[in-house]
């Protein structure tokens, strides 16, 4: 009897701790239209964000017609070495990734003020198979992209439900 309490128990905690996925981004219905505007239009980060916007009910701009833009003003990688052995050959790397956006209505207005988000990733290298060292910045590249997608639509997400 005293073992079936204890794993009762243990049940009903566990399952208190359950994960809970994140809300969709639910964009207002006033906000309207939304482009995404970059420097360059072929931008992998313009395009999978407005995918993504896509996805989450926002309805596309149509060429003409005033709507609120997403405005990714700034883009920028940097890769620094980040740590050196013995023989002064490079052991770690740090790949930055910056970000510079901002949101307007459709009547101009800001919605979200100008801000930056930087994101890093840290990885060794190793001389030994230099020839993977291209393949895995091309995979911190995507994965960082990905991440400032995810970055970005939050704050969307959180700016938008707290406006009026």
């Amino acid at each position: 009897m005293r073992r079936l309490f204890i794993i009762a128990t243990a049940v009903v905690v566990l399952s208190a701790c359950v994960f809970h996925p994140r809300a969709r981004l639910d964009l207002p219905a006033s906000l309207g239209p939304v482009s995404v505007e970059t420097a360059d239009r072929y931008s992998p980060l313009g395009l999978e964000l407005a995918s993504a916007l896509a996805r989450s009910g926002a309805t596309a701009a149509v060429a003409g017609q005033a709507s609120a833009a997403l405005k990714i003003t700034a883009e920028s990688w940097q890769t620094a070495p980040l740590s050196v052995d013995q023989f002064a050959q490079v052991r770690e790397y740090v790949t930055r990734y910056r970000v510079s956006f901002a949101l307007q209505s459709a009547d101009g207005r800001p919605l979200i003020a100008a801000q930056d988000i930087e994101l890093s990733r840290e990885y060794t290298y190793d001389q030994n198979a230099s020839a993977g060292s291209p393949a895995e910045q091309e995979l911190i590249q995507k994965e960082l992209r990905r991440d400032m997608e995810a970055a970005i639509l939050r704050r969307l997400d959180v700016a938008l439900r707290q406006q009026p």
